[in-house]
């Protein structure tokens, strides 16, 4: 499998304040990607997540953790930020028709008070993802406007994160030693001229049947 990939989204978080006896500070919940969302250019070429990139859901909307293992939570994915994972129940993540959310319930630590704030007044504004992609999850293809997409069809989570400067996570650089975009484009160009070659032979012999068929008519 590839290596881990992020990507980053502007969305709204929200922050409910934890009630009666509940421990930590609050819930954070928010979106970390969103499906049939055009990604900014990423240096050449943009991605789309794909309906069904996170594997199966139970009846409520939560994700398959068979499929991905342990996810934690991490403020700019950073460890030593740690707030939340799956295994302790202190992260959960669902699926629905608008995407990837996860709910995070913030620890009374300095990091989890911190955010709290920070959501709280309004400056937590960007969430992110890691991820991995197994071997043939994602395919590219040009879209309308003929711009490079990658579709990412299956992901494999690492983990999601509130994220200060989510261009610093999609750095263009970064991804492109990623992919051999010139090769792709080949790739592309082959499919795209391939069919286009059939359709003329097709063109060339439908004609040429036409042909025959209007010599035989003016045979008699």
């Amino acid at each position: 499998m590839a290596g881990i990939e992020r990507r980053a989204l502007e969305c709204a978080v929200e922050w409910r304040a934890a009630t009666g006896d509940a421990e930590g500070v609050g819930t954070l919940a928010g979106y970390a990607a969103k499906f049939h969302s055009l990604s900014r250019d990423l240096g050449g070429w943009a991605e789309i997540v794909e309906p069904g990139a996170f594997g199966g859901v139970d009846a409520e909307g939560r994700v398959d953790l068979e499929v991905h293992g342990r996810v934690m939570a991490r403020v700019n994915h950073d460890s030593n930020r740690l707030i939340g994972t799956t295994d302790a129940g202190t992260l959960r993540l669902f699926v629905d028709e608008l995407g990837l959310r996860y709910e995070v319930d913030l620890p009374a630590t300095t990091v989890g008070r911190d955010l709290a704030v920070l959501a709280k007044r309004g400056d937590v504004r960007f969430s992110s993802f890691a991820f991995r992609v197994p071997p043939d999850g994602a395919k590219w293809a040009y879209d309308d406007d003929d711009r490079l997409v990658r579709h990412i069809a299956s992901a494999r989570l690492v983990d999601v994160a509130p994220v200060a400067d989510p261009a610093y996570w999609e750095t263009s650089s970064e991804l492109q030693r990623s992919f051999d975009l010139e090769a792709i484009k080949a790739s592309l160009s082959r499919e795209k001229s391939e069919p286009t070659a059939s359709r003329a032979r097709i063109a060339v012999i439908a004609q040429a049947w036409e042909n025959t068929i209007a010599l035989k008519g003016t045979v008699k």
